[in-house]
């Protein structure tokens, strides 16, 4: 098996050949993204995650320390924005563990697409289900046939809120 970390001489240069925008072989089949890049983003996102986790769950701690603060309604407000902030950062390290674990998912399904030579491959749930796993499903797509990836929409769903959310904002004269 190829190494996933090595670059890809068997793809077409891109972007102004060998010293390009992208390096010369990057994105010729579609798509563009840095491996490693992707890789790096998770492990400063996965220690926020445990630090985020230690305020929701160091509450009791955190609070200890206003006892001595010499106002009751300081301690009290404390004790409220600890709270709140606890909550708060439980809520965010759960939404982060999603990303972290989607991240490990577009990290593999990409490197997996490369190395299948996959044409404008994005880590939708359709396509990943669609990837092979094993050595059965690896055999099948060069004996049989790759399925047919599904394209990326032409209009993501960050852009569809975007435009309608500036609608509002638009010059009605």
């Amino acid at each position: 098996m190829a190494d996933p970390d090595a670059r890809n001489a068997n793809r077409a240069p891109s972007e102004g050949g060998p010293d390009g925008k992208y390096g010369g072989n990057e994105g010729a089949d579609g798509y563009k993204i840095e491996i490693a890049s992707v890789k790096a983003l998770i492990s400063p996102l996965e220690e926020s995650v445990i630090g985020a986790r230690a305020v929701k769950n160091g509450q009791e701690k955190l609070t200890a320390y206003l006892q001595h603060c010499g106002s009751p309604e300081l301690l009290e407000s404390g004790k409220g924005f600890v709270k709140a902030w606890g909550f708060g950062m439980g809520e965010l390290a759960d939404h982060a563990d999603v990303v972290v674990e989607r991240l490990y998912e577009a990290v593999a399904g990409y490197m997996l697409a490369d190395l299948m030579r996959v044409k404008d491959f994005w880590p939708s749930d359709e396509n990943m289900a669609k990837l092979p796993s094993g050595a059965a499903g690896r055999w099948s797509w060069e004996h049989v046939g790759a399925p047919e990836m599904e394209k990326r929409p032409e209009e993501s769903g960050l852009a569809k809120f975007t435009r309608k959310a500036l609608a509002e904002y638009e010059d009605e004269s």
